[in-house]
């Protein structure tokens, strides 16, 4: 149920952050739910899926019983890549929600000041 009055700031932050699910609940609390999922989760599944895609090819690049050893040895160079590139995006995501939860909180609790 959304919330009746004023929502406190530090505690969105702490579900956005610490807490998976509830982020979701936190922001519908402050009937901003939608927005949260188009701008946040759905940017986050396909970017998940362009990096399974990508882990994906390099394990079917070759054919035969040789995809598994030769799996590891293409890692080697990529895997720093995709590790830092993982790491970027999560990070990326998680201060984009971060921003939002304030930002709309803040909007939020104007409502209700008197």
């Amino acid at each position: 149920m959304p919330a009746k009055g004023k929502v406190s700031i530090l505690w969105q932050i702490l579900f956005v952050v610490f807490v998976p699910i509830l982020d979701l609940w936190a922001f519908y609390r402050i009937q901003r739910l939608k927005k949260y999922l188009l701008f946040v989760y759905v940017p986050q599944m396909v970017m998940a899926i362009v990096i399974i895609v990508f882990v994906v090819n390099m394990v079917f690049e070759e054919n035969g019983l040789e995809k598994v050893s030769k799996f590891s040895d293409d890692l080697d160079g990529n895997e720093i890549l995709l590790t830092v590139a993982s790491t970027a995006i999560g990070l990326g995501f998680t201060i984009l929600s971060i921003y939002l939860i304030v930002t709309w909180s803040e909007k939020w609790n104007k409502k209700f000041e008197i």
